[in-house]
C-alpha cells in the first residue's frame, strides 16, 4: 500500500470519528456524548474566533501553514458532510466523465466579497449573516432541527416497546426548520454535483484559511517528468483545484483530502515540502484560455444568490411563523406571552455582547434539560434570528442548572458555577393584578408563589370583599427563572410575564 493511500485512509478515519462525535454531541438525549465530545465544539474555527480563543485560533493557523486546509477535511462537520454527498454521486466508477471533476479557476472576487460581508456584519452586530453561512452552526442546526427529533422518535418507539420512560422531543419553529432544510438542500445539491463548491466560494472559514494555506510548507507537487496527463487526479479532486495545463495545485482551495494520491498510476503527484526539479529545463507553463473557466464563478454566483434570497424572504417567513404559533397557542387556551424585552439565557456578559458573539449553532438549545431555550424568530430582531431565547410559556429555567452557559463555544454565554447562577439575574417578573384569577375570581391559587425557587413572590390580601389575594414580586430577589410565568393558569393571557434585562 502506497503512502498516499495510507494518508487518505487516516484522513477518512479522523473525519468519520470527528463527524460522529459532533453529530452525537447535538443529537444525543443523554450525557454520554456531552462528556466525551464537548471539547470538539470549542475547537471549531469560527466559534473559537468569536470567543476570542487566541490559542485555538493560532493553533489552527499554524496547522494550516504547515499542512494546508486539513481542518476543512477532518474537523469541520459540514466539510465532511459535503464529502459524503459528493461520494454518493460517484459510487462505482469515479472516472465516469459525466461525474468527474474538472479544474475550475477560483472565484476570488466572490470569496473576498462574502468574507468582507461576514467581517463587517460581525463588527456591526448583524449576526444573521454569520448564522446562515457558518459551517459549524449550519450543521449544528441540521442535527437539532432534523436529526435529533428523528432520533427521539426512534428512542420513544423503543421505549414504548420496552415500557420505559420516553424522551421529550422539542421541535424548532416552522421558520427555523424551513431555513435549515433549504440551506442543507442547497449545500447538499452543490456537493453532490460539484464537490466543495460551498467551501471555496461562500464559506468564510475556508476563505480565511485559504490565505494561509497557499503558503503551506507541505503541499501537493506534480512531477512533470512522470505525469502522462491521464487526468485521474483531476477527476477525483472535489475542490477542482488541480490544473494539469500548468501542472500546479491551487493550495488555497485544496482541502488536503489525499484523494488524488492513490489514483495516480505513475506516482507523479506527492504531498511533500520539496519541489520537483524539471529534468527538461526548457519546459514552460502553458498559458491560455481553459475550458469551462467561468463555471466555478457561475456556480458560486448561483449559491450566493440563493442564500441572498433566503435572507430577503426571512421577514415574510418569520411573520408566517408568528401567526402559526399564535393559532397553536389559542388552541391550548392561552395566548403566547409577549414580554417587553426577550429573556436571554443565563451567563451573558452583556446583552449586546451575547447577540454579537452567538452564531446560533443550537448547542445550548439541544442540551437544555427543560427545553425552555428555543431558536428566536423576531424576539431579538430579524438580523439576529435563531439566537436562543427563553420561552417561559413552554417551560422554565432550572434554578441549579448551568449547562447552557458551560457549553457555549463562542463565548456568547460565559461559564457559570451553580452559586454564580443563583446570583445572576436574567429577567424580572411583572404581575398584572387584574388578570390574576386569585384576585379577580377569588380562586385560591398561589401557584406562582409556591413554585418560585427564591421566594420572591408573596400573596397579599387585597382587603376588598369582591377581590381575593394577589401576588407581589420582590424585584430585588427575583432572578427571572420563569417558573411563575410557566405555572400561571390565567387564561387567555397569563397574569405574570418575565421581561428580559437590557
Amino acid at each position: 500500500m502506497t503512502t498516499g493511500r495510507y494518508l487518505r485512509i487516516i484522513r477518512i478515519i479522523v473525519a468519520i470519528v470527528s463527524l460522529s462525535l459532533m453529530t452525537g454531541l447535538f443529537v444525543d438525549y443523554g450525557m454520554t456524548f456531552l462528556r466525551i465530545a464537548g471539547w470538539i465544539a470549542k475547537i471549531q474555527f469560527l466559534p473559537a474566533t468569536m470567543a476570542f480563543s487566541l490559542a485555538t485560533f493560532i493553533i489552527w493557523l499554524i496547522v494550516t501553514l504547515c499542512f494546508g486546509r486539513i481542518y476543512c477535511s477532518t474537523v469541520c462537520p459540514l466539510g465532511v458532510y459535503q464529502d459524503i454527498c459528493a461520494r454518493l454521486n460517484r459510487l462505482g466508477s469515479i472516472y465516469d466523465t459525466r461525474r468527474a471533476y474538472h479544474y475550475q479557476p477560483q472565484a476570488r472576487k466572490l470569496r473576498n466579497i462574502v468574507l468582507f460581508i461576514v467581517v463587517v456584519s460581525i463588527f456591526l452586530g448583524i449576526s444573521f449573516i454569520t448564522t446562515v453561512i457558518d459551517p459549524y452552526s449550519i450543521y449544528g442546526r441540521f442535527c437539532i432541527d432534523i436529526l435529533r427529533p428523528l432520533w427521539g422518535l426512534i428512542l420513544n418507539l423503543k421505549a414504548m416497546i420496552e415500557g420505559s420512560p420516553a424522551v421529550r422531543i422539542a421541535f424548532a419553529s416552522a421558520f427555523g426548520m424551513s431555513l435549515t432544510v433549504v440551506v442543507m438542500i442547497v449545500i447538499s445539491v452543490l456537493a453532490f454535483r460539484n464537490g466543495r463548491t460551498f467551501c471555496n466560494t461562500i464559506c468564510p472559514v475556508g476563505t480565511t484559511l485559504s490565505y494561509i494555506s497557499r503558503y503551506s510548507v507541505f503541499r501537493f507537487d506534480i512531477n512533470t517528468d512522470k505525469c502522462t496527463q491521464c487526468r485521474k487526479c483531476e477527476q477525483v479532486c472535489k475542490s477542482s483545484c488541480i490544473n494539469l495545463n500548468d501542472h500546479v495545485v491551487d493550495m488555497s482551495r485544496c482541502v488536503v483530502c489525499f484523494d488524488c494520491l492513490p489514483v495516480c498510476p505513475n506516482d507523479a503527484i506527492h504531498y511533500t515540502y520539496t519541489r520537483h526539479q524539471l529534468s527538461i529545463p526548457l519546459m514552460q507553463k502553458v498559458r491560455g484560455p481553459l475550458a469551462g473557466s467561468t463555471a466555478g464563478m457561475d456556480a458560486g454566483r448561483r449559491t450566493f444568490m440563493i442564500l441572498g434570497a433566503l435572507t430577503a424572504t426571512s421577514p415574510i417567513a418569520a411573520k408566517l411563523n408568528k401567526v402559526t404559533g399564535r393559532i397553536e397557542a389559542i388552541s391550548l387556551g392561552q395566548a403566547p406571552s409577549s414580554p417587553l424585552l426577550a429573556v436571554t439565557p443565563p451567563g451573558i456578559g452583556s446583552r449586546r455582547e451575547f447577540l454579537d458573539r452567538c452564531t446560533a449553532c443550537g448547542l445550548c438549545v439541544a442540551h437544555c434539560p427543560q427545553k425552555v431555550l428555543v431558536p428566536s424568530v423576531s424576539q431579538y430582531g430579524l438580523l439576529r434570528i435563531l439566537h436562543p431565547v427563553m420561552d417561559y410559556d413552554r417551560s422554565w429555567c432550572l434554578y441549579n442548572c448551568v449547562k447552557c452557559a458551560n457549553l457555549c463555544p463562542t463565548g456568547a454565554l460565559l461559564p457559570l458555577t451553580v452559586k454564580e447562577k443563583h446570583r445572576s439575574r436574567i429577567g424580572v417578573a411583572q404581575v398584572n393584578r387584574d388578570l390574576c384569577i386569585s384576585y379577580s375570581e377569588k380562586v385560591k391559587c398561589g401557584a406562582c408563589a409556591s413554585r418560585c425557587p427564591v421566594d420572591a413572590i408573596t400573596m397579599i390580601s387585597s382587603g376588598e370583599e369582591e377581590h381575593g389575594a394577589y401576588p407581589v414580586i420582590a424585584h430585588d430577589v427575583c432572578v427571572g427563572c420563569g417558573a411563575c410565568q410557566y405555572i400561571c393558569p390565567s387564561t387567555p393571557i397569563k397574569a405574570i410575564v418575565v421581561n428580559g434585562l437590557a
